[in-house]
């Protein structure tokens, strides 16, 4: 029997890069053959997904809207289609969703699989770009054959939306691969001594885009009042991105710089997060928060956003502490009740270990061929 193609479009790395990886490594179906349409920021990737792939083609995208570039995209991707004859298109993310499925504006034959990856609508932005953005959603949406939605709270704001009806959307929440963790502890000190981090040090870890999402800026400030009361605390970004300059400034001038250490873009965050004692994450907006589940899978307590698809894994005072967005503050305040109670933050682990059973990625393998499959 012939296999069916898949041809998955992705413009944006990180996040989806991640979440792309681990769902092509685990997808196992002998009935599918899976092929990549990435921008050219996954360049250097291509090694690390061709193992899986049938073939990869690099075609330049950008995030921002640029009607030369996005119209080349659109050609070169319709081009492709044609060529590969696939049966489905999966689009990850806003752009990719944009230009894939006005690639395929004439071709009734595919079925188009669309996942936003966290709703830009639900972004700190203007009310008028909000509007302007779930226009444009629920217009494209009518050229989809099924809207996956990675978080609760992301169906429940599409529908809010009116992007489209509860039949043409589904949630399948985010997984990861927890056997990637499994010897997670014996990274701690190989971690700390490679990053000249003393094990008596308190290391306070962020993994993450240096962007505006992330808010970077909130950690540095909260770990300034964190580093007034414990002089051995350490902020650790795993990471880097466009407000890495403006963080290095801002730990120069406040005299913090040789507590905080930026990793830079790793592939193998496995490695890093172990080195942690308390994990954070102050995204302003966040469609699911995989990184999460990842700080569960290596057994740290974690302080949070209470923000989009975050509050559909952290309960807070349970299995984690959620904080007001930009409140320093409150951050600060959060970990040094992490850092004092040592009890507290065992309870809230231990509720982690039966809990992010929940996030296994075989949970988010089975549900997507059982999607595909009823297309």
């Amino acid at each position: 029997m012939k296999k069916k193609k898949i041809i998955h479009i992705a413009q944006s790395a990180g996040g989806v890069e991640e979440y792309l990886y681990m769902l092509l490594k685990n997808f196992n179906s002998n009935d599918y053959e899976n092929i990549l349409i990435v921008s050219e920021d996954y360049k250097e990737q291509k090694d690390r997904f061709s193992p899986y792939v049938k073939d990869i083609y690099i075609v330049p995208m950008i995030r921002n809207i640029n009607p030369k570039t996005d119209i080349g995209a659109i050609l070169k991707i319709r081009k492709i289609i044609k060529k590969e004859k696939s049966d489905i298109v999966y689009l990850h993310s806003s752009k990719a969703g944009a230009v894939g499925r006005l690639a395929l504006l004439f071709n009734f034959k595919v079925k188009i699989l669309y996942n936003a990856h966290g709703w830009y609508f639900n972004a700190q932005i203007s009310n008028k770009k909000k509007i302007f953005f779930a226009i444009i959603e629920k217009i494209l949406a009518f050229k989809t054959d099924k809207i996956i939605n990675i978080s609760q709270s992301e169906y429940d704001s599409a529908l809010k939306y009116k992007i489209a009806s509860r039949k043409k959307m589904c949630v399948i929440e985010n997984g990861i691969d927890f056997s990637k963790f499994k010897d997670s502890d014996k990274y701690r000190s190989a971690t700390r001594k490679k990053l000249n981090i003393n094990e008596e040090d308190i290391v306070i870890g962020a993994v993450g885009r240096l962007s505006e999402q992330k808010d970077p800026m909130t950690s540095i400030k909260a770990f300034k009042i964190v580093k007034e009361k414990y002089k051995n605390a350490k902020l650790l970004f795993v990471g880097s991105g466009e407000l890495e300059d403006k963080v290095k400034e801002y730990a120069e001038i406040n005299n913090l710089d040789k507590d905080i250490i930026i990793t830079g873009w790793v592939d193998c965050v496995e490695k890093y997060i172990p080195a942690f004692d308390i994990a954070i994450l102050p995204s302003k907006w966040e469609g699911f928060g995989l990184v999460i589940v990842e700080y569960m899978a290596c057994d740290k307590p974690i302080v949070a956003c209470n923000v989009g698809g975050i509050a559909d894994i952290i309960k807070d005072k349970d299995n984690g502490y959620l904080i007001k967005c930009e409140d320093e503050i409150d951050l600060a305040n959060k970990i040094g009740i992490l850092i004092k109670n040592k009890k507290n933050s065992e309870k809230m682990i231990q509720k982690n270990k039966s809990y992010r059973k929940k996030f296994d990625i075989k949970n988010l393998i089975k549900k997507h061929i059982e999607l595909i499959n009823s297309l």
